[in-house]
């Protein structure tokens, strides 16, 4: 399942060698820059033909037998035009065939660039007779890279290409057995430990919350673990994410506008295994944990209602003000069950609230923690690896939203003040005061296809987490 993703990528595409018969690429933003460089016949062609060299034009220029001969791709920035993974897109687009980097500039992120082509190359369309997704066959190849190691991006490739994977597959094609039996494939995939918690059974093993929402469905609600790593003395990071398959909204139903995507409200737990994907791969010295509590938010006349009064594992009462707000309520078992081993990070990854998507819109990720060094590495890292987040505060002022005539805590404020920073202030109610938890309010979306990021589903916030996790590692290794 996981190999469908991965086998996408192939980590040849980028080398530093010198290979013979390569198409040069050129990058200009002035074409004076070519004068030395290419014949005075193209840069004739190309005066005549209106080339400014603006960001992401690109042409192809031909041999004498109609071969390419080169390529030329522009760079003068524009003020107000500048789309990310621009660059890489336009290099993955080209006709198959190994092309070299020859006058590449200093100015030019050769992150963006390399994960830009290494995206573009993603698309999620189904046979129609199979029901199997299919991919493109041939790709441009990169040679005379400046790097010698090229790995980190094949496996942000793989990462996302794993996420987007998931986060765009139909409902019917995944629902929480299908989730589970992905996760079991995955944890087999990267010799980790796998179990699950189904139906009745997690009444029993006091995870009431997660059977509460979950029972209308025909499929039983579950809890997935998976561990990697080994634990003693190891620095211990447990993911927690989101897996509602698909959620009607329970008894308060959403409208067909409102459920017409709600396949993707699993992207919490797409984003916790793509971003494990990448931690293994890496080889970090660290111990991994993933929960994932998977659930169909359903209507039956045993679904959970409004007005009801449930029972938490933390032994927290919660008064149900609104069925729709399921996902808050299955993670704060799981943050419980997580925070019980006192991992050194916890972190929770949940596409929550449209709360956070009218205050940052769909590409800045809304991201909680309570512990600011750790958030200002993630910041940093989202910044440098094209991954942007932005911090919101825990703030403690409006905790009196979650407040009951008859329960510990409501699961919906009135009124929808504030609602991303309610929903991260009721999951820090069940993490047990834990010094470093992090929340991330993903969208998981992208609302029309632009370059690198294909219409459909999106990885948000796992390169800002990876990158501050390698920071927090390199950092306990020098001390």
């Amino acid at each position: 399942m996981i190999q469908l993703s991965i086998k996408e990528i192939d980590p040849n595409l980028i080398t530093n060698a010198s290979l013979d018969q390569a198409t040069p690429i050129f990058f200009i933003r002035e074409l004076n820059e070519l004068r030395k460089l290419i014949p005075a016949s193209d840069l004739k062609f190309l005066k005549a033909i209106n080339f400014h060299g603006f960001y992401g034009e690109r042409i192809i220029l031909s041999e004498l037998d109609g071969k390419i001969g080169k390529v030329i791709i522009g760079c003068k920035e524009n003020e107000k035009i500048k789309p990310v993974f621009c660059i890489g897109s336009q290099i993955s687009n080209l006709p198959d065939g190994t092309y070299s980097l020859k006058n590449l500039p200093d100015y030019m992120d050769i992150r963006e660039l390399y994960l830009g082509f290494y995206f573009s190359f993603y698309s999620y369309k189904l046979d129609k007779s199979s029901g199997k997704k299919t991919g493109k066959l041939s790709k441009p190849r990169i040679c005379e890279s400046p790097l010698t190691d090229h790995s980190k991006f094949v496996y942000f490739a793989e990462s996302e290409f794993i996420a987007r994977d998931l986060i765009n597959s139909p409902a019917n094609y995944l629902g929480p057995l299908e989730l589970e039996e992905y996760a079991s494939s995955f944890a087999n995939f990267h010799q980790m430990s796998f179990s699950t918690i189904r139906g009745t059974d997690l009444i029993g093993e006091n995870l009431p919350l997660i059977h509460d929402v979950g029972r209308a469905s025909e499929q039983e609600p579950r809890l997935i673990e998976m561990e990697w790593g080994k634990k003693k003395g190891a620095f211990g990071v447990t993911l927690v994410g989101k897996g509602v398959c698909f959620d009607s909204g329970g008894l308060n139903l959403k409208s067909p506008a409102g459920m017409r995507n709600m396949k993707k409200d699993m992207a919490g737990a797409a984003v916790v295994l793509a971003l494990a994907h990448y931690l293994i791969s890496s080889g970090l010295d660290l111990h991994l944990r993933i929960l994932i509590p998977c659930v169909e938010n359903s209507v039956a006349s045993n679904a959970f209602r409004q007005g009801d009064v449930l029972k938490s594992r933390s032994g927290k009462s919660i008064e149900v003000q609104n069925t729709d707000a399921e996902g808050r309520l299955i993670l704060a078992d799981a943050l419980t069950l997580a925070s019980e081993e006192s991992p050194d990070l916890l972190i929770s990854f949940a596409s929550l609230t449209g709360s956070a998507r009218v205050a940052m819109g769909p590409d800045l990720t809304p991201f909680f923690s309570t512990d600011d060094y750790v958030a200002n590495l993630v910041q940093s890292s989202g910044k440098e690896l094209l991954d942007p987040v932005w911090q919101l505060p825990f703030y403690e002022g409006y905790q009196e939203y979650l407040g009951s005539e008859i329960a510990d805590l409501n699961n919906a404020p009135s009124g929808g003040m504030a609602g991303s920073i309610t929903a991260a202030l009721f999951l820090k109610q069940f993490t047990n005061d834990h010094k470093k938890f992090l929340h991330f309010d993903i969208f998981g979306w992208n609302q029309k296809s632009r370059p690198g990021k294909s219409y459909g589903g999106l990885l948000q916030g796992a390169r800002a987490l990876a990158g501050g996790i390698e920071k927090i590692l390199k950092s306990h290794a020098q001390s």
